[in-house]
This record gives structure tokens, sequence and C-alpha cells, in this order.
């Protein structure tokens, strides 16, 4: 009777672990998770949720990894840790701490989101590739209903109404920009997993909905995504797949450049009068009140970026500095109070906030996936792989379009999607980094995860924190458009920590309390609450006005003027600041200086909304009174 000899395990033979429920964690329930009681339902809960969830996972697989990940550090891993690193460091010289930890802790979740992701493929692509189809599937569905459901309420109440639905599809990412990147991310995982759907119909379908979807957001930016998408996806795959060449040239070709052509033609007949139509037709996008705005943002960006060339102002400091550049020659900024917390160009702001240094290291990030995805396509020999490899690169292609023109670096989803992009293209490129250098970091795996796992736990902290400053934040708000400033002050009190100093648009928190100590004629207390807020944001005018008003009721005049007239040079058609130091000049008994000031006062031209027209009599009916009041004096003397 023989007795059979056990096999010998290899020694780093990977253990089974179910990566599933951590991708449908961090990827679906991530992209969806919200907590109402904010003042944004989405950023902070995000930051917070896909920190959890990914210091759990870490937490889990910290044991796995060590016999059975992939431990050597390679190119890319190299590059997103330095960008990690820099943005990290680049905190030491931000504006405020608590705003440049923030900013810095996202990329923290970029690079954690890239390593789960690429240790999942490591351990079992098929698996993994089965996991993404199903939340791919179930993440359309779900987002295509909830946008379907508002862009029809929009339609039903206004048409397609470009700034009416704003208001509207902003029930899952904020806003209907953001809705749309994300529906363009979508869309390319969908075509991704093309031959994989059981039914072909629902590929077809979903394509067919997303691409609605995008055409009724009316975002031209990922108009401009989709169409880069296409004249790289289709070309790119003709070249690789000779099989699919025949229909390429007969068929695609042919009906992509007549469908051209019709919407060349139905734009040219109709590119005025309709909010779709002007949308869709790209001579107009430089009339746009839109693009105006991103020109003047971006030109005092980068007169910004001369003050600080090589190492930037840090990590969360553009929102603050950016008035400091003067926001004259934008309608909306000046005259509507619409406050710009975000260049619209991720590049520039990188630029703004960590020099030509981090802006070098932040495009080679791109450039180095891109030019080893081009590198791998030339020589993985699988179907599969190469169409694969193909997606990935379009999809990252779109990306570096959307970021051009939006934002998708603030954004927790959109963060996860770049973790996405980078980890498929890097593991279908693992041949091409494999042959260039890299660092063997087994036997610092252990402190490799811990260290991860730590500053994840730092990520929860802030998360928390934050939410906690946003809930009382709201509370807060509602005080103040209730009138009761008692809770005004205390709501605005407990807001504030260490994380949390400045409210979604960048005013102090103090500037609450300031305003809140004024109306209760607590004045010395709103002076040094006001004091407060000017030294967390010098910049903002708002503060600066109040800064002054609060100054003028304790009789110091001439400081107040000076506070009033740096606010008048960031935004020289503030009216409120033109009347307070007019005012102030009266009250020394400067009356000719008070007139001059006086006679700057102009209101809104071309008033287009019944809040416009009020606002423009209430401003003359002020003038009028004060007008009165100098000539009586200067009458006297």
């Amino acid at each position: 009777m023989s007795v059979k000899k056990k096999q010998k395990q290899p020694a780093f033979a990977p253990v089974p672990q179910p990566y599933r429920l951590w991708l449908w964690l961090v990827i679906f329930a991530g992209a969806l998770f919200l907590i109402p009681q904010c003042l944004d339902r989405y950023l902070v809960p995000r930051f917070f949720f896909v920190s959890l969830v990914l210091l759990a996972a870490v937490s889990h697989f910290r044991k796995p990894w060590q016999t059975g990940g992939d431990w050597r550090l390679h190119g890319f891993d190299l590059l997103l840790l330095a960008w990690y690193g820099l943005n990290l460091a680049s905190v030491f010289w931000a504006f405020r701490w608590s705003e440049g930890i923030f900013y810095a802790q996202k990329v923290l979740i970029l690079f954690a989101v890239y390593w789960l992701l690429r240790q999942a493929f490591h351990y079992d692509e098929g698996q993994q590739r089965h996991t993404l189809l199903r939340i791919t599937q179930v993440l359309t569905l779900v987002v295509s209903v909830l946008l379907l459901i508002q862009v029809g309420m929009a339609y039903a109440e206004h048409g397609l109404d470009n700034q009416h639905l704003y208001d509207y599809a902003s029930g899952v990412f904020g806003n209907k920009g953001l809705a749309s990147d994300f529906l363009f991310f979508l869309l390319v995982l969908n075509v991704l997993f093309q031959g994989d759907f059981k039914n072909k119909w629902f590929v077809g379908a979903s394509v067919a909905v997303l691409l609605a979807l995008i055409l009724l957001l009316q975002t031209r930016t990922v108009y401009l995504a989709v169409g880069a998408g296409i004249f790289f996806y289709f070309p790119g795959r003709a070249v690789l797949e000779p099989a699919f060449r025949p229909f390429f040239f007969k068929r695609l070709l042919p009906g992509g450049l007549l469908a051209l052509a019709l919407l060349v033609a139905l734009v040219s007949w109709k590119g005025q009068g309709s909010s779709l139509a002007e949308r869709l037709n790209p001579t107009t996008y430089l009339e746009s009140a839109s693009a105006v705005e991103r020109r003047i943002v971006w030109y005092k960006t980068d007169l910004l970026n001369k003050e600080r060339p090589w190492w930037g102002a840090g990590a969360g400091s553009w929102k603050i500095l950016f008035p400091s550049q003067s926001i004259e020659g934008a309608f909306r900024l000046q005259e509507k109070n619409i406050v710009f917390t975000r260049v619209h160009n991720d590049y520039l702001e990188v630029r703004a906030e960590m020099g030509l240094v981090g802006v070098s290291l932040f495009i080679a990030l791109f450039a180095g996936a891109f030019l080893a995805a081009v590198w791998a396509l030339r020589r993985l020999a699988a179907p599969q792989a190469r169409h694969d490899l193909l997606v990935w690169t379009t999809g990252l292609l779109g990306y570096c379009v959307i970021q051009y023109f939006d934002f998708p670096r603030e954004r927790i989803e959109l963060q996860v999607i770049l973790a996405l992009l980078f980890a498929g293209m890097a593991h279908r490129s693992a041949a091409v980094w494999a042959a260039l250098p890299g660092l063997p970091a087994r036997r610092f795996s252990a402190w490799f995860a811990g260290l991860l796992a730590a500053g994840l736990a730092f990520n929860a902290w802030i998360g928390w924190q934050r939410i906690q400053g946003e809930i009382h934040n709201v509370r807060a708000l509602r005080a103040q458009a209730s009138g009761n400033y008692a809770a005004l002050q205390r709501e605005a009190a407990a807001a504030r920590n260490p994380f949390y100093e400045y409210n979604d648009v960048a005013l102090p928190l103090q500037w609450y309390e300031g305003i809140a100590f004024y109306q209760m004629n607590r004045v010395p207390e709103s002076v040094a609450a006001f004091e407060a807020a000017y030294r967390l944001n010098p910049w903002a005018f708002q503060v600066l006005n109040n800064y002054g008003t609060a100054l003028v009721r304790t009789g110091q005049y001439q400081p107040a003027i000076a506070l009033f007239e740096k606010a008048l040079k960031i935004n020289p058609k503030y009216d409120e600041g033109k009347l307070n130091i007019s005012y102030s000049w009266y009250a020394l008994g400067q009356y000719e200086q008070a007139l001059e000031w006086l006679n700057r006062v102009d209101t809104i031209p071309n008033p287009g909304s019944p809040d416009e027209r009020a606002k423009n009599q209430a401003v003359l009916q002020q003038k009028a009174s004060l007008e009165n009041v100098i000539q009586q004096q200067i009458s006297k003397q």
C-alpha cells in the first residue's frame, strides 16, 4: 500500500481574499455616499467614507499582502508616491495648515485606491474584471435613473435651459458639470467591458442612455472629452485589430463623417436662441459668460504664479490667495457675489499651489502612464489585453481634457476613477514597468502597510472633524437667515476646529461670529472676531468691509478707510464698500472726499432679474440719502 506525498506549497502562494466587497464599497458606495446635513453633502462625506473603507481594507489585507502581494515598487508607483510627498511637504508653506492638509490627504486616497486595485489585479485579474463589470452595470443604472428624473423635472418646468439644469442635476455629484464628468467615465467603463456583457443589447442601451444624458446636460468640457475619445479610440482600434478595419473604413468612418456634417449643419442653422444648440456650437463658447470668467481667472492665476514660481503657495491656498490679484472684470464675481474656489483648470491650480516643480511632477504622472501604454500596445499579443489598454488610455485622455476646464482633482469620486484608470493602465503595461528600474520593498511591506493605514486613519479623523464643522455651519446659516444671532454666534463657534476654519467659499468662520456680535450690538467682540477673520483671509472683500464697518462703530475711521480701500482694490465695483468709505470721510468732516467716493457708486448695467433691479434700487436710495446729508453739511460751512 503506497502513501501519497503531500505537495509542498510555494513560498508565496496567494491567499484567497474577498476583494469584491472592498471594490464595491470604494467604487460604487463611494460614488454615491452623501450626508444631507453637510454644507457640501458630497465632498467631505465621501472623503471620510472612502478613507474609512480603505483603512479597513488595508488592515484586512496587511498580512496577505506581505506574503502574496506585488512588492516591487516600479516607476509609476514611485511617481505617485513622490506626488503625494510633494503635496504633504507643501502643507508647511501653505497659507493655512487646515486647508493644506485636507488637499494633500486627497492624494493619499488616490494612491491608496490605486494600490488596492493594483494588488487586486495581481491576485486575480479575472475575478476583479467580473466585479468591475457588475459595478459598472449597477452604477450606470442607478446614476442614469437619478439623472433622468432630475433632467425630466427641469425640462417639465423650464425646458432644457442650461442654468436651470444646475439647480436640478445636483442630486448625485453636486452640479451638472461633475455629473457629466462621471457619466463620461461610466461610458468608458461600458466600452471597456463590451465583450463581457452577456446581453449585447444592454451595453448598447447603456451607451445610448449615457450619451443622451451627456448631450442633455450641456457640459461643453465633456462634449470635448467625448470627441477626443472617439478620435483616439476608433482609429486606435483599427490600427490594433485587423478584423476591425473593414468595419471602421466601410461603415464607421463614413457614418461618423456624415453625422459630423449633419451636426455642423444643424448647429449652423440653429446656433442661436436655443440653450442646447448654442452649447453644441463651439463658435459661441468664447462669447459665453463661462468662457470670459475662466479666461479672467486663468489670467489672474498666472499673475499669482509669478509671485511664487518654483514651489507655489502650498496645497489648498489658491482659493484664499486668488482675490489678491483683484477680481475686476468678472461680472458674476463682482456683482453677484459668486466666489471661485477652483481655477477650473487643474494644471493651473497645481502650478499655483506647488509651482513649476509640482506641475512638472503632476504632468509626469500622466505622461508616464501614456508613454508606457503606447509602448505596451505595440507589444501585447492578446486582443483583449490590447483593447483593455486602449480603452484605459482613452479614459485617461478624456480625464486630461476634463481637468483642463474643470476640477476633478478636488472630487473624491473622480479621484477614485483616476486611480482606477492608473491601476488598469499600470497592470496592462506591467511588462514595460518591469523592464525599468524599480524598488524591491517586500522586507518593508509591514512598515509600508502600517504607514498607509496610519495616513488613512488620519484622513478619517480629518473627515469627521470637517463633517462636524459643516453640520454646525449649516445650522449657522439657518440661524443667520432667521435673524437668530445668538444661535449664529454659537453655531459658528462650534463649527470651528483645527481641520475646519473656512466655509465653502473660503470665508473664515469667525466672520459669522463677527456678524452675530455686530447685530447684537456687542461691538468690541465684533471687532475682535472680524480681526481674527481678517488674519485668516486678508483678501476677502466681505471680511474687509465688515471689519471696517465694525471699526467705524468704535470711531476708528482712518483704519476703517484703509480696509475699505483694500476691499475696493480687490473688487472695484463693490458699492457697499464705496458707500462705507464715503460715510467714513463724512464722519471725519472731509465732505469733498465723501462726495468723490459717493460719485463712484454705480449700479448693475442692464439688470436682468428682479433681484438685480431690487439691488440697484437699494443702492440708489442709500446713495441719495447719504448725498443729501453731505450736501446739508456743506451748505452749513
